[in-house]
């Protein structure tokens, strides 16, 4: 879909070619989506690549059916499978019971009984959000279908146990997607696309049965793996203790961290509470600098340090500080407020924000080049790797978590200032763009919903703003293009000199910023927007769009435990660049999909509404304004992926960027016609339409 850009604005402008990914399914006249349960082994948690370019092994339910030498040596000779340790399987011959358990679900799932998926909804919140802030958020419920029996249970049990599992319930298991169709001459799309197939390691969370005259119904909730080191059990500690480093950096923060933590679980051993004690791996990505040291003069304002005095004999006392935590206090919080204060991405300079909006688009679609336009910050991705040990005392095979803070990148769109203009800029940017209502280019659309906050209001912090003149950098330049490059100017008078068509109104907060302790100026700013970017729903303009299924939102890379090498509390993960093309891709371009992990999502979306009709030639007149409003870019807070009745939805939530009031760009099917120095506009039908006072536009003017 190519953007042309009417004679006037050519006159003014570059002329961008733009053309962002199309849905891959398009090229299906028809097709079905395949769903598969099957499990995973500790290789596989380990190496994630494995279980990506292999087929699944140890089936459990597949659509179409299983078939009966699926799982005939299923596991690949690559993968190797897992077997119960000496150890594990002196276990099972002690205990008859459980031999006779194994033994029947054994049984079962030779049988290979199929079973059916009849419904599977996903719900993702990629980025930064208010559920559990800076990690991820998924949720995964999945309906199947039994016609005979009611077996399910006893194949995931023998699933597990030939993967080396006991315990079922804290098993691997990989759901895999797979879009497989016809062309419109009804010949199958034999070839093998990466991008039209998506693995998720699951973890299997509750299981309701309902049996009656139709079969087995089973409705299923699970959560990716990699999120199951979120629950409370691995997040929280169960002792309070103190962090204590000499040098004070990052690095040995973690470290320090981590030993505290395993030596908990080292003495829940003592005391009888574990078999095999659950092991910590903590780091920081290389990237990030953990050789920083760490500011406690911020971290005292947060309450996290404590001070003792020590004196030794005949010497003078002094001073000694420590990181204090309890357990009341979330790892993933401890973890944010020492990284809030590292020195490149604690107090960052809003002046770098704006600068970075101000920057051109390319001449060409490039999706990935967008990262100049995003701050680096920072997230948190987990894994939990299930050990050989079975823990008899817990009833559970002893487990590694890992924990990994890793660069997150936030777009500098977030930062509402007056006159910013994006849609120009950042249109060679965009992977994907959406046309809705008249535009002519709706083939993805099926409903769109806009909450629009009419009261909405931003605080501003008193004594910050007084001295914040960097924001917006005062000019005598006269001129402001039309092609969305920022002026982001002020009159002498400090009032902004361009109004938003959607006025972002601001009032002074009750909150008090203060500067003491601090090593450079906005910490207390850099949290409320913290805050607001965490917060999306609170936003001023909410869109709720319904469209047909893509790809492209699912992601992959979101959902692929972490696996760093730690190397004394700094780390890399060699494995992660497989599944987002580039450590820093935004941009998928192999499985063309969103890095949800990388950074958070921006589409463009336009539309238009008529406005009324023409008296003269019953036509639509549709308003330039009105298209204005509402169009423009969105970044995409929720994905909730519907896969019903052999239909494929996805509804996207997105939130649109504040002061966004540059012209939009018309669509390919709207084209600019020349009439006795009058230039109308053409809708998408062919129809002519002239609207006077919106449309018009005479030679001599030299604006729309």
């Amino acid at each position: 879909m190519a953007y042309d850009l009417p004679p006037y604005e050519k006159a003014r402008t570059t002329k961008v070619n733009v053309k962002p990914d199309p849905n891959v399914l398009h090229q299906f006249a028809s097709y079905n989506t395949l769903f598969t349960l099957s499990a995973l082994n500790r290789k596989e948690i380990r190496n994630p690549g494995l279980f990506f370019s292999s087929a699944p092994h140890d089936i459990i339910a597949r659509s179409g059916g299983i078939g009966s030498a699926a799982n005939s040596n299923s596991v690949p000779d690559s993968i190797g499978a897992d077997r119960f340790t000496e150890d594990t399987k002196e276990t099972i011959r002690k205990s008859a019971a459980l031999r006779d358990a194994l033994n029947r679900s054994t049984t079962e799932f030779n049988k290979n009984n199929d079973l059916y998926f009849k419904n599977v909804e996903m719900t993702s919140v990629p980025g930064l959000n208010e559920k559990r802030r800076l990690t991820s958020v998924t949720n995964i419920k999945m309906e199947l279908v039994e016609p005979a029996g009611i077996t399910l249970l006893e194949k995931i049990k023998a699933a597990a146990a030939n993967n080396g599992f006991l315990d079922h319930l804290d098993a691997p298991y990989m759901l895999t997607v797979e879009f497989k169709g016809f062309d419109e001459n009804g010949k199958s799309i034999k070839e093998r696309n990466e991008f039209i197939k998506r693995v998720i390691p699951i973890k299997l969370v509750t299981m309701n049965i309902d049996v009656n005259q139709g079969g087995s119904y089973y409705d299923i909730q699970a959560i990716p793996y990699n999120e199951f080191a979120y629950s409370n059990n691995f997040m929280y500690p169960r002792t309070s203790g103190t962090l204590k480093s000499t040098t004070r950096t990052f690095k040995d923060a973690v470290v320090e961290l981590q030993r505290i933590l395993n030596e908990q679980n080292e003495q829940e051993k003592k005391a009888k509470f574990n078999q095999f004690p659950d092991k910590y791996e903590i780091s920081i990505d290389e990237k990030l600098d953990p050789d920083q040291q760490l500011s406690y003069k911020l971290l005292a304002q947060a309450e996290m340090t404590q001070t003792v005095t020590l004196q030794e004999a005949g010497e003078e006392s002094f001073d000694l500080s420590f990181i204090k935590f309890s357990n009341s206090t979330g790892i993933p919080m401890l973890l944010e407020n020492m990284m809030k204060t590292h020195p490149k991405y604690g107090a960052k300079s809003f002046q770098e924000w704006s600068e970075a909006v101000g920057k051109g688009g390319t001449n060409s679609f490039n999706p990935n080049a967008a990262l100049s336009t995003y701050f680096k910050y920072f997230r948190i991705r987990t894994s939990v790797e299930p050990t050989e040990n079975f823990d008899e005392i817990r009833q559970t095979n002893a487990k590694i978590i890992k924990i990994v803070v890793e660069p997150y990148y936030i777009s500098a769109y977030n930062l509402a200032t007056a006159g910013i203009h994006q849609d120009q800029n950042y249109k060679s940017y965009v992977a994907k763009a959406y046309n809705y209502i008249f535009t002519g280019d709706n083939v993805d659309i099926l409903g769109l919903d806009i909450n629009y906050k009419v009261a909405y209001f931003q605080s501003r912090l008193k004594d910050l703003e007084a001295n914040d003149a960097r924001t917006f950098e005062t000019s005598t330049d006269a001129t402001q293009e039309d092609t969305g490059t920022p002026t982001n100017r002020v009159r002498p008078d400090g009032i902004p000199d361009h109004l938003s068509l959607l006025p972002l109104k601001s009032e002074p907060s009750l909150y008090k910023s203060s500067t003491d302790g601090r090593t450079g100026p906005g910490d207390s700013r850099l949290d409320q927007f913290f805050d607001a970017i965490t917060n999306p729903q609170a936003d001023m303009v909410v869109v709720n769009m319904e469209i047909l299924g893509d790809p492209a939102w699912l992601g992959q890379s979101q959902f692929i435990p972490a696996t760093p090498i730690n190397s004394n509390g700094s780390s890399r993960d060699p494995n992660i660049a497989f599944f987002r093309g580039e450590l820093t891709d935004v941009w998928n371009p192999k499985l063309r999909c969103f890095n949800y992990d990388v950074a958070e999502p921006i589409t463009n979306l336009t539309f238009k509404t008529p406005q009324d009709l023409n008296d003269q030639t019953g036509l639509y007149q549709i308003s330039d304004d009105q298209r204005q409003v509402f169009s423009g870019l969105y970044k995409v807070v929720k994905v909730v992926h519907n896969f019903t009745d052999g239909k494929f939805t996805q509804n996207l939530t997105m939130i649109r960027f504040n002061n966004q009031d540059a012209k939009v760009t018309r669509t390919a099917n709207e084209k600019i016609v020349k009439k006795n120095n009058v230039i109308t506009s053409v809708n998408p039908m062919g129809q002519d339409r002239v609207n006077e006072n919106i449309w018009t536009i005479r030679e001599n003017d030299g604006m729309a």
